[in-house]
């Protein structure tokens, strides 16, 4: 990675004294999203208030087809930039994966180009990493900038978090160590939704553990203003369980069975109350008909 190499260059033209003088760990920071705007910028300012005087630290913004500044407003503030190619529906998964496959860091740092970074988790985090090379990913409390503006943002704000902890998957905004992603080839491009847990049961499977750690992580903004908008993502969301439980159903650890399950059974309660509603409307739809032509045919039958 060119802009990492100028810092190590720059800093330590004798090879040997990065090594003898200062043990810098390597960190890479990619931020993803479409038509961020300002809040993509609010989220570079976040990253660069971030302590990181022990850390070498890269930036990459991974752009997916934005129709706003997004891409300008990153290059203009000095960030490194990649294209999703406008061939490939651009996904989370494919942003990450373009933006880990073109960086060195021994660490990598996923965050949505709408969040804010807390300048407290990375140091956090890479000390509950070093602590066990067992750890392939390290998460913290993620929380709605605005809770309070929509019953969506609320639910969220709700849903994000949970105890500290081994658990078993994070969300969008994680560290993770490169080497856990290189063994696992990175997340699955073909999935919509549901990437992050899908790799983590991966890892999990292949004897990594994924942790929780207290205190907050990201703060973030949804502005989900519409019905629209949530019933579009719980869609995607419906998706993803099915999917990925599916493939993890019959392994030791089987992601989502419970919820899938529920929501199948859900789903057969649904569709047999419209079917028995519907009959039972037929019915007494035919019946009244029946009733009123034989009333009408009495009554022409009468002189």
């Amino acid at each position: 990675m060119a802009n990492l190499e100028w810092v190590r260059s720059s800093l330590f033209p004798d090879p040997c004294s990065l090594s003898t003088l200062l043990p810098l760990t390597t960190v890479s920071i990619l931020l993803i999203g479409p038509n961020e705007g300002d809040r993509l910028l609010a989220c570079i300012d976040s990253v660069r208030n971030t302590p990181t005087d022990d850390l070498l630290v890269d930036i990459t913004y991974v752009d997916s087809n934005s129709t706003d500044d997004s891409l300008a407003e990153a290059q203009a503030r000095g960030v490194r930039t990649l294209d999703v190619p406008a061939t490939i529906r651009p996904t989370a998964a494919v942003g990450r994966n373009i933006g880990w496959r073109n960086t060195t860091g021994e660490y990598v740092l996923f965050l949505d180009g709408d969040t804010l970074l807390d300048p407290t988790f990375l140091r956090r985090a890479l000390d509950a990493m070093q602590e066990s090379h067992s750890i392939a990913a390290v998460c913290g409390d993620r929380n709605e900038i605005h809770p309070e503006a929509t019953i969506f943002n609320r639910i969220f704000d709700l849903d994000w978090n949970g105890p500290a902890g081994e658990v078993e998957y994070v969300g969008g905004d994680a560290l993770f160590r490169r080497s856990a992603l290189e063994q696992a080839e990175g997340y699955d491009d073909t999935l919509r939704g549901g990437e992050e847990p899908e790799l983590c049961t991966r890892l999990r499977l292949s004897g990594w553990t994924i942790l929780r750690i207290a205190g907050p992580m990201t703060s973030h903004d949804l502005a989900m203003q519409h019905f629209s908008q949530y019933w579009r993502r719980q869609i995607r969301t419906g998706y993803a369980y099915a999917e990925v439980s599916a493939r993890f159903s019959n392994t030791a650890h089987p992601l989502w069975k419970k919820e899938s399950a529920r929501n199948r059974n859900r789903t057969v309660i649904l569709i047999a109350a419209t079917l028995l509603a519907t009959g039972l409307c037929f019915s007494q739809s035919t019946g009244k008909w029946r009733w009123a032509r034989r009333y009408a045919s009495s009554c022409a039958s009468r002189p």
